[in-house]
């Protein structure tokens, strides 16, 4: 299937953009999905996939001349195009800066997400990449309405980054912020991650972020991309937004604060994942699974062999905390398999704590609703061809009324793409309460 058909079949009105660029770091660092499997790979991204991913045509190798000026945009705003020719100008800017780049994926992949942007109003592409050897997960977003977005000023920027600010060759405000984290897993290895994020404040009104962030599994921290080689592709100047369409009226969001937030309150304290914990909450998920599938086993290898739950259960690879918890595994129910993963957020959960459904295409359905306990949830399910048959994934997002969040997603298999539980299994499931991380003390 074309990389064209797929925007055809995809392309709907995405909601509002509501990302706050000055917090992208914090909510990145809580957003465990894009961490654990679209950073690092590996055979949970490969089952669960992605609906819009761009199958990449890569440049010829060797180092590129950065375009001198702006080049004419012919595409318009809001369309398959639109978003192709963005998606185009991220690859060729990345290869320009790193000619050796190497995009994580088979086939390449860039722009991983349910539905391409409504570039009317944003672009937001993201994807892994690797330059000598070295990984990392890179992030470009654009939007309109900079000075309504952003205060390009360290000031604004949380106490646990460092940042500098500084001006471009053509007047373009540059900030450069950092942030890292020091964990240990169960072995007592030290984890180091790091992100960097680079924000352009362009003539016109425009924004422009480029985030990197590093591969947890090297331990070090170490990013892919120098500060130089990414604050160059932040400035590309064929990153930009195509022109407002002629009758579309785009409604500016509200004014910033002038003054810099107070303070950050103090982060719900955080540290080595309880292992009772670990499997008080293991053990929760195995129960609700029996009692909406009482013949629910575990999938074991590649002959897909039945097995117990807890065999095949993935807790997140020393990687969770007191503050979140991650756990994977495949489902086998009536001779239907697959990956079947949970999530809670204690806090927001960054980009996956969104709520709002998008116009219904033929590969994309959201439900959104109040459950049982009052809790709010959202329910996505989405598909697409594989082969001679078709996947899919559903995705029921919540937000508990203590102010937690919790995700259930569950892959639909090829070729049938069929799922091993019903969606209302799954959701009963997502409401059940005793799947919780503990209260704070």
């Amino acid at each position: 299937m074309s990389y064209r058909q797929v925007l055809d079949e995809a392309i709907g009105d995405s909601p509002a953009s509501t990302i706050n660029v000055d917090q992208v770091i914090g909510r990145q660092r809580r957003n465990r999905r894009l961490r654990l499997w679209g950073a690092c790979g590996g055979a949970a991204a490969t089952v669960l996939g992605v609906i819009a991913t761009a199958a990449l045509v890569l440049p010829a190798a060797g180092r590129q001349p950065a375009p001198a000026e702006r080049p004419r945009i012919t595409t318009v705003a809001g369309t398959p195009e639109d978003v192709a020719r963005l998606d185009a100008a991220v690859i060729a800017a990345v290869t320009r800066q790193a000619p050796e780049v190497k995009w994580v994926g088979s086939p390449p992949r860039w722009r991983q997400g349910a539905k391409p942007p409504n570039t009317i109003e944003h672009y937001f592409g993201q994807g892994g990449i690797a330059v000598d050897g070295v990984e990392g997960h890179l992030m470009v977003q654009i939007e309109r309405f900079a000075s309504r977005r952003t205060r390009m000023s360290c000031a604004y920027i949380s106490h646990q980054e460092s940042c500098q600010d500084s001006v471009g060759s053509n007047g373009e405000r540059i900030q450069m912020s950092t942030s890292g984290r020091t964990d240990k897993d169960r072995n007592g290895r030290q984890l180091v991650s790091s992100t960097r994020l680079v924000t352009v404040l362009l003539p016109g009104d425009m924004l422009v972020s480029v985030t990197l962030m590093s591969d947890r599994s090297r331990l070090d921290g170490a990013l892919p991309l120098t500060v130089e080689q990414q604050t160059t592709i932040a400035l590309d100047p064929a990153l930009a937004l195509a022109p407002v369409p002629p009758g579309v009226v785009l409604t500016p969001p509200p004014l910033l604060s002038e003054a810099p937030a107070p303070p950050p309150s103090p982060s719900p304290p955080s540290g080595q994942f309880d292992p009772a914990e670990q499997n008080r909450i293991d053990n929760a998920v195995f129960a609700a699974l029996r009692r909406q599938a009482p013949g629910v086993k575990g999938a074991d290898g590649a002959a897909e062999t039945p097995t117990d739950l807890a065999s095949v259960w993935d807790e997140g690879g020393g990687e969770n905390t007191a503050d979140a918890y991650w756990g994977q595994g495949r489902l086998l129910v009536g001779g239907t398999t697959g990956l079947f993963s949970v999530q809670i957020w204690r806090t927001d959960p960054g980009f996956f704590g969104d709520l709002t459904c998008g116009k219904p295409t033929k590969v994309y359905s959201c439900e959104a609703g109040v459950g049982p306990h009052g809790e709010r949830y959202r329910t996505v399910t989405s598909t697409r061809r594989e082969g001679s048959g078709v996947a899919g994934e559903r995705e029921i997002d919540v937000r508990r009324k203590d102010g937690s969040w919790l995700s259930v997603t569950l892959a639909g298999d090829p070729p049938s793409g069929k799922y091993p539980l019903t969606a209302a299994q799954q959701q009963a499931v997502a409401f059940d309460p005793a799947i919780a991380l503990a209260p704070l003390r």
